[in-house]
């Protein structure tokens, strides 16, 4: 900017003395008569002219300097991934990445129809930011277990604190444990009340906080998928109405022991018709229930989820319950049942550092010459599904392949080098009941797993 300054005022300074010059030379020309004050007048009214454009040139040239510098952009790298921002803020571009390789080994006879393996569970480039300041964007497919997805692809403008409006595919409001990033979860797989609920959909929600830090809310109306799925198109011309509100009632109080309690209820209400019917997993990816052959989803669906955390140093609590009653259809029989499941898991920081709902930051990070080992976590969780004795009588379900009841108690060590890197072992054992013992010798046999998680994730907060 002092450059462009300088060369202005060369350039006026140059014309200044080139109009002395004639000018004194038009006065020395002329005769005595002609040099009146009218010609001194005419000098100083051309000098004081070029003295305005002078300012005028140099007020310019701190224009134009100020402007390139306000176009100028800064390219970070860190541990939120690599980020390129405008001077003044309003446009950001992160580029992250979440990546996570599972090894499953199973343990016992007929107790799993997967193999033992080493997948890649999760390949997911990030690309999120704002524009304009007032609308942030977030676009993350899916390359993982050979298939490539599209889970995240939303806009969603903040310009009313209490009103966000969020509009494309994202997780529905419902499930506490399913709303939680897939790289925050205590275990490598969420609990038997994510069953319950959908993974992504496609709609809009309003959400915001009704009292700042201590109760939010979420509403929105979707396409409606079924349990545990995500599609990329509506069946029908009926729509999902999806509902949460969440309380931090002491939140704001630090000091406060139930500082870090929080509860709250998920629902969704909307038509079947038409909807693909689920698949119910075990812990380690399994299927244990399916429907029988001819069966539908048709009528109605109403989806209900309870859920409580509570946090207090190292140590971490979370809870919730989910309820559906959907309608199901063989032949001319049409009815409503009723699934349900729950879970309680408990964790404590060995190291120290603070349990929360969002992930682990280790207090010093792995490097042994320097005494830095991490963070290291211990956890255990129960739970339990089923599913109405009735869906066995009406035909919907066989109860020599399909037991409607399921239990499993899963213990984990998490070990976070970094911010960014962790490692996970869990063990996980599901039994079931319900079946029909007598066909097939005694219930399903149980399951026994070991699954062990790489995980690697950089994605902006």
């Amino acid at each position: 900017m002092e450059r462009h300054q300088e060369m202005y005022r060369n350039k006026t300074t140059s014309r200044i003395l080139t109009g002395l010059v004639i000018a004194a030379g038009f006065v020395h020309a002329q005769t005595p008569a002609q040099t009146n004050q009218q010609e001194i007048d005419q000098l100083r009214q051309q000098l004081d002219q070029l003295a305005q454009k002078q300012k005028a040139d140099e007020a310019a040239a701190t224009t134009a300097a100020a402007a390139s510098t306000s176009n100028n952009a800064s390219v970070t790298a860190d541990d939120h991934g690599f980020t390129i921002k405008s001077n003044d803020g309003d446009f950001v571009l992160n580029i992250g990445a979440d990546i996570q390789i599972d090894n499953r080994s199973f343990f016992g006879v007929g107790s799993q129809s997967l193999p033992d393996t080493i997948l890649l569970r999760r390949a997911r480039p990030v690309f999120q930011g704002t524009i304009y300041k007032y609308v942030d964007y977030f676009f993350r497919p899916d390359f993982g277990k050979g298939s490539v997805l599209i889970y995240d692809a939303y806009a969603e403008l903040k310009y009313f604190s209490r009103a966000k409006l969020r509009v494309g595919k994202f997780k529905t409001p419902i499930g506490m444990e399913r709303l939680q990033s897939d790289d925050d979860t205590t275990f490598v797989e969420r609990g038997l009340p994510s069953l319950l609920v959908p993974q992504r959909d496609i709609g809009f929600q309003l959400a915001g906080d009704i009292v700042t830090g201590r109760v939010g809310y979420q509403v929105g109306v979707f396409n409606g998928v079924a349990d545990t799925a995500l599609a990329d198109a509506a069946v029908g011309d009926h729509r999902d109405v999806a509902a949460r509100i969440f309380a931090t009632p002491f939140q704001p109080d630090a000091d406060n022991p139930l500082h870090g309690l929080g509860f709250g209820i998920g629902v969704t209400g909307g038509n079947v018709d038409g909807e693909a019917l689920p698949s119910y997993t075990t812990f380690g990816q399994n299927s244990f229930f399916t429907f029988a052959s001819g069966v539908t989803e048709a009528g109605h669906r109403t989806r209900l989820q309870p859920q409580l955390y509570y946090y207090l140093g190292g140590f971490g609590l979370l809870s919730e319950y989910g309820k559906n009653e959907e309608g199901l259809q063989k032949g001319t029989f049409r009815t409503d049942m009723g699934f349900r499941a729950w879970q309680v898991e408990v964790s404590y920081n060995l190291t120290g550092e603070k349990k929360s709902f969002g992930a682990t930051t280790p207090k010093r990070n792995f490097n042994p010459k320097n005494g830095g080992w991490g963070a290291w976590e211990l956890a255990f969780r129960v739970g339990g599904f089923n599913a109405d004795r009735a869906i066995y009588g009406d035909g919907f379900a066989s109860p020599t392949t399909s037991p409607r009841e399921a239990h499993e108690r899963v213990g984990g060590v998490n070990w976070y080098l970094n911010r960014l890197f962790k490692i996970a072992v869990d063990y996980g054992n599901t039994d079931f009941g319900g079946g029909n013992t007598i066909a097939l010798g005694g219930n399903k046999p149980e399951e026994k797993v070991v699954t062990i998680r790489f995980q690697l994730n950089f994605v902006g907060s």
